[in-house]
């Protein structure tokens, strides 16, 4: 779909069609991105307006869905996730990160939504407060140090015991920014993968900066979600990497790694927390 030459690009998505959180945010992206390329992109859902079309609706999908996307059915008249916001303690709809409307309560209802889903959790007070700094971490590094829009958004998953929020942007993405950056300086990461690399990032801190407290702010959210012993995944531009913990730490022996998938720019960012332990 990303091929030279290519136009145009539909999806269809099946009414019985299940998709994760972090799936509609990329999703929503790879339109997005797609039609701000000059390709033409259509949405075709097979179910008709309920099924997906309903679910990615309730959460704000088309809200944010660049207007010349085209869909069949067409897109509601009236959003559901501007009906029902706040209406589900086990959602927060999509919510912009727009570099010029920093919104600093942002975390703050993340964390709340996260706190009363983990509440069966022994660790639920430690667990939130380290959840509110690993948000504010999160979607302050879109706002001072990208410079670019993103969404973010979390869902609670009650039947699979866990809840999932999902931080992304538009920016150039992570191996974009940071291997170049990293070759100028020195050869000691030359040979590593981009896993290997995203690893690295996560676990000992690595920036395109070549001032050492640059790069703290991925590894820190690392270290706390490893704590609480959440998955992590990381879309980069052709591969998904999920880390799991394993030994006190996400490392690549353990990281599941899907490759040559459509090109998605940006970085985008998933943690997966247990809702009980």
């Amino acid at each position: 779909m990303d091929a030279p030459g290519t136009v145009g690009v539909e999806f269809r998505l099946h009414e019985e069609c299940k998709l994760w959180l972090d799936g509609v945010l990329r999703l929503l992206a790879l339109c997005n991105h797609m039609i701000g390329a000059g390709r033409l992109v259509r949405l075709r859902f097979l179910g008709g307006q309920s099924g997906v079309m309903g679910y990615i609706d309730r959460m704000g999908f088309f809200d944010h869905l660049d207007a010349r996307v085209e869909t069949v059915p067409e897109r509601p008249l009236v959003s559901g996730a501007r009906m029902f916001r706040g209406g589900n303690n086990g959602l927060l709809e999509i919510v912009p990160i727009a570099t010029g409307h920093r919104d600093d309560d942002l975390p703050d209802r993340l964390t709340g939504v996260l706190g009363q889903a983990c509440a069966a959790r022994a660790d639920a007070g430690p667990l939130s407060e380290a959840a509110s700094t690993l948000f504010s971490e999160l979607i302050g590094n879109v706002y001072d140090h990208t410079r670019t829009n993103g969404h973010v958004a979390l869902q609670v998953y009650p039947g699979g015991s866990k809840v999932k929020v999902v931080v992304c942007d538009d920016g150039l993405g992570l191996m974009e920014t940071l291997r170049p950056a990293l070759n100028d300086r020195t050869d000691a990461y030359v040979g590593l993968t981009d896993v290997q690399l995203l690893v690295e990032m996560f676990r000992n801190g690595l920036s395109r900066h070549p001032d050492p407290k640059h790069g703290q702010g991925l590894k820190d959210c690392a270290t706390k979600a490893i704590r609480f012993q959440a998955d992590l995944d990381v879309r980069l531009a052709r591969q998904n990497v999920r880390l799991r913990p394993s030994r006190g730490a996400y490392e690549p022996t353990t990281a599941y790694c899907s490759e040559g998938l459509p090109l998605l720019r940006g970085t985008h960012i998933a943690f997966t927390f247990g809702l009980a332990t």
